[in-house]
C-alpha cells in the first residue's frame, strides 16, 4: 500500500517528461533551418576600375640645390616667366636682407655712443653698397636684365622695418612687422599729449613690445630705441661711456624716468614734492655711472647761462676753449646783477646806474678773452632786454 503513492508519482511524471519531448520536436520541424557556409579567405577579392597613378611632380621635385636648377626646373614645367622672377626675387631679396641685418654694423647699434662713430658709419655704407652690388649681379644671372621692378626697390631694403643687429636682426619678418606695427601706434598716441601722459603710453608699449619680443631682443630694443635711453645719451653727450656702462646707467635710471609722477609740472605741494624726490634719484644715479666730474659738466651743461654762452661762442667764431671762461663771467655777471636787485638800500637811480656798470664790467672782460675782431661778433649776438 505504501508503493502506490509512489508509483503513480512516477507515472505522471514520465508522461509529463514525454509531452514535452513532442511538444519541442514539432517547434523545430516548423522552422526551416537556415543555411550557412564557411567563410573562404583566399576567395578573390573584388577590383574596381580606379588606376592609382603616381603624381607626376612635387615642389620637392622642382627645388634644387642651386637656383639655376631650380629656374630651370620650374621653365620645364611650363610655370610663366613673371611668376618665375617673382619667386626668385623673393629668394634672393630674403637672403640678403638677413644678411643686411645681421652682418652690417650700424652707428644706431652702438647704443653707448651720444655721437654716431664717423668710421662704423662709413664702414656700414660700404658694406650696403656691397651688398646692393652682389644682389644684383646675381639676379642678373639668374633671371636676365629685364628682372628689375618698382616693387623690389623698395621691398627688399624695408623688409627688416630698420631692426637691425645681433637680436633684433634675427627675428623672423612677422615678429619684426608686429614691433614696427606697435611702435607706429604709439607715435600716434603720442601726438598732443603732455609728458606725465607720454609716459604712461610708453609703458603701455612696453607691455605690447615684451608681448611679442624674446627678452634679450626687448632689452636691445629699449638701450636702442626708447626715449629714456635717448635722454641718457643727450644727458651724457661728451662723456666716453663703455656699452656695460651705459647699461648699468640704463638699468638704474630707466625705472625713475618711467614714471608719470617724474614730469610733473603742476602746482601741487606733494606731487611736486615726489617729483623733485625722483630727481634726486636720477641725479643720483648718473654721478654715480658717469663720475662726479662728468656728473659736475653735465649740471653745468644744462644750465641756461652756459647754454647761451656756448651758442653766442659758436654764432660768434670763438674757440671752443672760451666756451668755459664765457661762462664764469656771465655766471658772475648773473650773480651780481641778482644782488644789486634785491639791495633794498639802493634807490631806482642807484640801481640802474650799478646794473650798466656791471654790463659795462662784464663786456670789457669778454672783449680781453675773445679779442676785439670776435668781440664785436658776439655783441651782435646779445639781445638784452
Amino acid at each position: 500500500m505504501r508503493l502506490r503513492p509512489w508509483l503513480l508519482a512516477s507515472i505522471g511524471l514520465n508522461l509529463i517528461l514525454a509531452a514535452a519531448w513532442y511538444i519541442a520536436d514539432l517547434q523545430e520541424e516548423s522552422f526551416a533551418p537556415v543555411p550557412t557556409r564557411r567563410l573562404d579567405l583566399d576567395a578573390r577579392k573584388v577590383r574596381t576600375n580606379s588606376v592609382v597613378r603616381r603624381i607626376t611632380f612635387t615642389w620637392a621635385d622642382l627645388a634644387a640645390t642651386n637656383l639655376p636648377a631650380y629656374i630651370t626646373n620650374l621653365r620645364n614645367k611650363g610655370c610663366p616667366e613673371g611668376v618665375i622672377r617673382d619667386i626668385i626675387l623673393a629668394d634672393v631679396n630674403k637672403g640678403y636682407a638677413r644678411r643686411r641685418a645681421t652682418e652690417v654694423v650700424t652707428p644706431d647699434q652702438q647704443w653707448w655712443r651720444s655721437s654716431p662713430d664717423p668710421a662704423v658709419a662709413g664702414a656700414a655704407n660700404a658694406q650696403f653698397r656691397d651688398l646692393e652690388t652682389g644682389r644684383r649681379a646675381e639676379l642678373t644671372d639668374l633671371l636676365g636684365t629685364n628682372w628689375v621692378t618698382v616693387t623690389d626697390q623698395l621691398a627688399w631694403v624695408i623688409s627688416n622695418y630698420g631692426l637691425t643687429g645681433p637680436e633684433l636682426g634675427d627675428l623672423p619678418a612677422v615678429i619684426k612687422q608686429a614691433v614696427f606695427d606697435i611702435a607706429g601706434r604709439t607715435t600716434e598716441e603720442l601726438r598732443g599729449m603732455d609728458a606725465m601722459e607720454a609716459a604712461r603710453i610708453r609703458s603701455a608699449e612696453r607691455l605690447a613690445l615684451g608681448a611679442v619680443l624674446p627678452e634679450a631682443a626687448l632689452r636691445e630694443y629699449l638701450l636702442r630705441y626708447s626715449q629714456n635711453a635717448a635722454r641718457l645719451r643727450e644727458l651724457t653727450r661728451g662723456v666716453t661711456l663703455s656699452p656695460e656702462q651705459f647699461a648699468g646707467l640704463f638699468d638704474a635710471a630707466d625705472p625713475i624716468a618711467s614714471l608719470p609722477e617724474f614730469y610733473y609740472q603742476g602746482t601741487d605741494a606733494q606731487m611736486q614734492q615726489r617729483q623733485r624726490d625722483l630727481q634726486t634719484r636720477y641725479d643720483a644715479a648718473l654721478r654715480q655711472w658717469i663720475g662726479d666730474e662728468a656728473f659736475a659738466a653735465l649740471q653745468m651743461s644744462l644750465d641756461p647761462l652756459y647754454v647761451a654762452a656756448r651758442e653766442a661762442a659758436q654764432q660768434s667764431g670763438a674757440p671752443d676753449k672760451a666756451i668755459g671762461p664765457l661762462y664764469q663771467i656771465n655766471r658772475a655777471t648773473q650773480t651780481e646783477l641778482n644782488r644789486i636787485r634785491a639791495d633794498p638800500a639802493l634807490g631806482n637811480e642807484e640801481r640802474i646806474k650799478a646794473l650798466e656798470e656791471t654790463r659795462v664790467e662784464e663786456q670789457k672782460a669778454i672783449e680781453l678773452l675773445l679779442g676785439p675782431t670776435v668781440f664785436q661778433r658776439w655783441l651782435q649776438t646779445q639781445v638784452r632786454p
